[in-house]
């Protein structure tokens, strides 16, 4: 197999190819996936199963080169990554990298974007965010930091909202400044539009708020009616007017000079108001100017994982015509975005940071009541009986809860008991105590 490096290019691989992969294995070129700006990727033959081949078409530094060994050697930080798996070069400068390959169902977040997909739902919807911000929650935590989040790294099933996120070659110890990598027009941080910074995890934090916002309502978050009225976003000093230190939020609250052109951002118009008020005021606070100057006042992983789940928690079924909309909490006018009428009256549980609504078919997630990293078990139900709602014990321990008169009672796993002003849960030996208000 011949390669041929000339120019900073290196020659593309054609089906048949075997490649040299560390630790002694090989891979066979099966055929062409796709291309981008710094390579092809080829599904390939391994171990008799079908996995992807990057190989890089464009000379990367040696810098690139170690730190691409020493991601393909340590455990990807969950299991949304599409991680590379094993280093393939050849002596004559060839190299790429083996992962997975993208299963059946997904779409690129690009395609979100120009609405050739949809999620099922809202559900599926909230999952893919959540899926997100945990992953990037877990890298972070680990000490690394993506460096280039946009729309192009990432599969989504529409269906689902699972989520894989690929490109993990950028993935460099936080603070890593010399991979040759800033990011992609639109998601990345002021400081590094203004030449200010390099990509580290507060900026990660701007892009994956951009990546947020643009899955929840449709449109870009700094693409209103100012950035529309000027001529070209390519040129730099351009750039740094639109999305620097001096761009403007189309939602900003104080600054209506680059709001939604009521014909073009029909998506975020109709939804600004249609999600919770937690969700509004997390993206006024990370896209306000004192957030796109200094990348501490933004919102964290750690804190979108908080709003999201309250989110979450806020999607309820309504009573009267039965379809699922937001009863948010912090809203004085608590109406169905579908048929327009109240919710009444309804008991409320408070745990911790958060408030759930106790409303017909509520689910209550483990993350809620106790200290887990499981953001999908249900450990209880809402039930009505008799125009009375009720809670549900599916957690497989037992819940104490203390009545008004002080008195308590055990309510075991598959036992229910009612959700009434002032009952107090203690949920198991670990969990938090939760109000009924």
């Amino acid at each position: 197999m011949k390669k041929k490096f000339l120019g900073g290019f290196m020659s593309e691989l054609k089906k048949g190819d075997v490649v040299a992969l560390a630790g002694g294995d090989t891979c066979q070129v099966v055929r062409e996936l796709g291309r981008g700006g710094q390579g092809i990727v080829y599904a390939v033959n391994y171990n008799g199963s079908e996995y992807a081949l990057k190989w890089y078409t464009q000379k990367v530094s040696e810098r690139f080169r170690e730190n691409l060994k020493r991601n393909a050697n340590r455990q990807t930080p969950n299991e949304h990554f599409i991680w590379p798996m094993a280093v393939a070069e050849d002596p004559n400068g060839g190299f790429g990298y083996l992962m997975k390959i993208r299963p059946a169902g997904y779409v690129d977040m690009s395609k979100f974007i120009l609405v050739t997909a949809r999620f099922a739902d809202v559900n599926a919807q909230l999952n893919a965010c959540m899926q997100l911000v945990k992953s990037f929650l877990d890298l972070h935590r680990d000490g690394y930091s993506y460096q280039d989040m946009n729309d192009g790294n990432f599969f989504i099933n529409p269906k689902t909202g699972d989520v894989l996120i690929c490109d993990n070659d950028n993935v460099a110890p936080d603070g890593t400044d010399d991979l040759g990598i800033l990011g992609k027009a639109g998601y990345m941080a002021p400081e590094i539009v203004e030449g200010k910074s390099r990509p580290r995890k507060v900026t990660d934090y701007h892009s994956l708020a951009v990546c947020l916002f643009i899955l929840i309502y449709m449109n870009r978050p700094f693409e209103g009616r100012r950035y529309l009225s000027c001529p070209c976003d390519n040129d730099p000093e351009m750039a740094r007017q639109l999305l620097g230190y001096n761009a403007v939020f189309i939602m900003d609250p104080n600054d209506k000079s680059n709001a939604p052109d009521p014909s073009l951002h029909k998506n975020v118009m109709r939804r600004w108001d249609i999600y919770p008020k937690v969700l509004r005021d997390a993206f006024c606070k990370t896209f306000s100017k004192e957030a796109l100057q200094n990348g501490d006042l933004r919102v964290k992983d750690k804190e979108w994982r908080d709003i999201l789940l309250q989110v979450r928690a806020d999607f309820v079924k309504c009573p009267k015509c039965g379809k699922f909309s937001f009863a948010d909490p912090d809203s004085v006018d608590k109406k169905c975005a579908y048929c327009d009428k109240s919710f009444g009256d309804y008991r409320m549980l408070r745990v911790g940071k958060f408030k759930i609504p106790l409303m017909m078919e509520q689910k209550l997630h483990e993350c809620l009541v106790h200290c887990s990293t499981d953001y999908d078990k249900v450990v209880g139900r809402t039930v009505v009986k008799n125009n009375e709602v009720g809670l549900c014990n599916n957690s497989g321990e037992s819940w104490t809860v203390t009545c008004l008169d002080g008195t308590q009672r055990v309510v075991a796993d598959g036992q229910g008991m009612p959700a009434r002003k002032g009952y107090k849960i203690k949920f198991g030996n670990q969990g938090e105590t939760a109000v009924i208000e």
